[in-house]
């Protein structure tokens, strides 16, 4: 498989819910799934042949992608592996042990050093702290339908200068890559996450290579563990051999449809739990293309795949 690069530029901010489920425009995060991400091109491309051809390609296998994970200059940062290594010496050290827990990404360049250092009784924390933007929440009031008008909060990330996400694209068809980097662009020009009608979620482009190190971790296939880079699920006859001596986390996925002509009223997609970024497998899983639909005009897809890369202690 080879492997390509694309750099998200926001221009405009972004809000993407919590997985927490649940009323979330008065907050958000950061980063957005791999499994958003597909939909969020389905919808773009509902309307031409380009939706046909992105299914087919992530459903066999030749396009696999990672969650929107951030960028800052030319540093990379993946997610935090989600594993269990005990140390006593570290284990007293509160605002270490503290520090550590609200840790969510690791520079590319730090990141053999932090698998290391793992096992040591302290870590350089202030090599692992970066600063990518700010979550702020803004008022808005609701008028159409209320008597008398109706405030509320909306939530919305804006990145600081040279910050952004980008995503890390595995391909075995240069066609098919052809394709998504199409359908991306015109994502980037009507904007990814909610509240797009306030022109928000909107971004710009960038195709770059891999650098050598993420292709090093991207093709050890062999390594101990195997950490997600997005959401993913295996199918049901692989779940239980997939998780055996694993460590992981799940996240709810569920949201409403977006679609006018799947029917009369808008729905809520069926509620689905996934593998978080960062679970550290001890193997890598292909996963599979779930019809969510119910008895609406069309199938609504969730994609389970993602890609992996592997981790050492």
């Amino acid at each position: 498989m080879e492997y390509s690069l694309y750099r998200l530029n926001f221009t405009t901010a972004l809000h993407i819910g919590r997985d927490s489920g649940g009323a979330s425009l008065d907050d958000g995060q950061m980063t957005i799934h791999a499994d958003t991400i597909f939909s969020a091109l389905c919808c773009e491309t509902a309307h031409d042949r380009r939706m046909t051809q992105l299914v087919e390609s992530f459903s066999n296998g030749s396009l696999v992608i990672s969650n929107a994970l951030p960028f800052s200059a030319e540093e990379l940062f993946l997610p935090k592996p989600i594993l269990f290594t005990g140390h006593k010496k570290r284990e007293g050290d509160a605002g270490l042990k503290k520090a550590l827990k609200s840790l969510d990404f690791i520079p590319l360049s730090q990141f053999r050093s932090y698998l290391d250092n793992l096992n040591q009784p302290a870590i350089e924390m202030e090599k692992l702290k970066y600063d990518f933007g700010q979550l702020s929440t803004s008022t808005r009031v609701a008028i159409k339908g209320n008597d008398p008008p109706l405030p509320y909060h909306v939530a919305s990330w804006r990145f600081a200068p040279g910050c952004g996400l980008y995503i890390v694209v595995g391909y075995e068809d240069e066609n098919a890559l052809k394709t998504l980097t199409s359908a991306l662009n015109s994502l980037g020009l009507s904007g990814i996450g909610g509240k797009k009608t306030s022109g928000w979620g909107k971004f710009e482009l960038k195709q770059d290579s891999v650098p050598a190190l993420m292709m090093e971790l991207l093709n050890d296939r062999e390594a101990e563990y195997q950490m997600m880079l997005g959401t993913g699920l295996p199918i049901e006859a692989e779940l239980e051999e997939t998780l055996q001596d694993s460590w992981f986390t799940l996240i709810r996925r569920g949201g409403f449809i977006h679609s006018e002509g799947y029917a009369s009223g808008q729905l809520k997609k069926k509620t689905i739990y996934m593998l978080g970024p960062g679970s550290c497998l001890r193997r890598r899983f292909r996963g599979k293309m779930h019809d969510l639909s119910d008895n609406g005009s069309h199938p609504i897809y969730r994609n389970s795949s993602t890609l992996f890369v592997g981790v050492n202690l």
